[in-house]
């Protein structure tokens, strides 16, 4: 008899978000000497027997949806090139694909190399993780591939409970009674601003577009940011609302609302070190009156919203009492519905993933010179930013389903952004 795992409320939100997006986190790395592939196959296998849900396919079902384990072979996960002509290339390709619920397994991995650079890829339905125990699961893989080349066996993954009740066990009594009656509704921010994208086509396809804050002019703005009193999340979400503002011709004058991800495992024993690989993500809102006649006056805009969300203690727990009390109501199609109704996917997001520690991420002798990871590909009119910081260099993402058209637009405004951390620099510096 096939053994079946419970379907989390993280699992089926995520499932619903079909709809706005692909629902695959990517992650990209970039060495530069060889991968052994023999020791990672070990490696990949032992964590897959520990981590059933990724070898699981997802049964839909009427009441209560469910995940099956399934038999699998290292071939279904693992795909290796080591003569591959343009390394990017190869790594596009592999990371703009999608795996399909009913698959056997639900991550990919790749090992490329073009004679110089050796690369790992890594597509995972995001029902199985969100972004912040998707560096987690990366960390633990070099670990236990730096183990596995030294002979020593003694791999670990955390392997505990995927429920949503793990955001409240950091929590004291009183602080819990609260957190689970927070049924405001957080996502009805009506902010109808959209990034400037062509309209939905058949013919649109997955891109995963990136640009970089070099070295030099991140080590200003975290410099300056320090004299502020101010973090580098602070900086780029004002660098990527007042771009907004520019690439979408909105008024100066005109409020604009931002969802942007938040790491609930703040609020969870030991930062999540112990619970199973799931999600644990919610949002918060920054929202501006207006542009601000400098990018300082930006920044300061942002501020202003940032703390107040900062200062929430149960920042990222508003509304997860509703998701509960709908899953638990209801049979799961009606459920599906009802959350549907009540819920609304913003437009335009940001989600800083955060810094990938290439010591943590070594390999053997290999050393982790390029990478970022990235959420799902998000269907239009829906856009969001996703940052991961390696080695003193920000990587900003947009994965989108477009075309040229999209592509153009996309490039463009990760040049205004790059544009306003200049002009944040020449303004801090006299």
């Amino acid at each position: 008899m096939a053994k079946i795992l419970k379907a989390e409320i993280w699992d089926k939100m995520q499932f619903l978000f079909r709809d706005f997006y692909d629902r695959m986190v990517h992650c990209v790395q970039i060495y530069d000497a060889p991968i052994d592939v023999e020791a990672m196959k070990q490696v990949l296998i032992w964590t897959t027997e520990k981590t059933p849900v990724l070898h699981s396919s997802f049964k839909v079902n009427a009441v209560e949806p469910y995940w099956e384990v399934e038999d699998y072979t290292i071939n279904d996960i693992l795909t290796v090139d080591l003569n591959v002509d343009n390394l990017y290339d190869a790594i596009d390709s592999f990371i703009t694909k999608t795996i399909p619920i009913e698959s056997n397994v639900q991550y990919k991995f790749a090992i490329y190399s073009d004679g110089t650079y050796y690369a790992i890829a890594m597509i995972v339905n995001h029902m199985c993780m969100d972004g912040g125990d998707f560096k987690y699961f990366m960390k633990k893989l070099a670990e236990n591939y730096n183990k596995q080349i030294n002979k020593d066996h003694s791999f670990s993954i955390k392997t505990g409970s995927r429920g949503m009740e793990e955001v409240y066990s950091n929590l004291t009594d009183e602080e819990k009674e609260i957190a689970k009656n927070l049924y405001k509704n957080i996502s009805a921010v009506k902010d109808e601003h959209r990034f400037p994208l062509t309209e939905k086509s058949d013919k649109d396809k997955t891109m995963i577009l990136r640009s970089k804050i070099e070295e030099e002019s991140f080590l200003k703005i975290k410099n300056i940011g320090k004299n502020l009193g101010v973090t580098i999340n602070d900086l780029m979400l004002a660098f990527y609302i007042r771009s907004l503002y520019e690439i979408g011709k909105f008024n100066d004058d005109e409020k604009l609302s931002i969802p942007c991800m938040v790491d609930l495992r703040r609020h969870i024993v030991e930062s999540g070190q112990n619970t199973g690989l799931t999600n644990h993500t919610g949002f918060m809102v920054v929202s501006v009156d207006n542009k601000g006649e400098t990018i300082n006056d930006t920044l300061i805009n942002v501020i202003r919203s940032v703390r107040k969300s900062k200062d929430d203690p149960f920042i990222g727990l508003y509304s997860l009492p509703l998701l509960k009390l709908a899953y638990a109501v209801f049979p799961h199609i009606i459920s599906e519905t009802a959350i549907k109704i009540g819920y609304m996917n913003p437009l335009i997001g940001m989600s800083n993933i955060g810094l990938l520690n290439p010591t943590l991420l070594k390999l053997g002798d290999a050393n982790l010179i390029d990478g970022f990871m990235t959420g799902a590909v998000k269907y239009k009119p829906y856009m969001q930013l996703a940052l991961t910081t390696l080695n003193n260099v920000v990587t900003m993402t947009i994965a989108i389903k477009g075309n040229d058209e999209d592509k153009k637009v996309v490039e463009e405004f990760f040049e205004i952004i790059k544009k306003n951390v200049a002009t944040f620099i020449e303004t801090n510096n006299k």
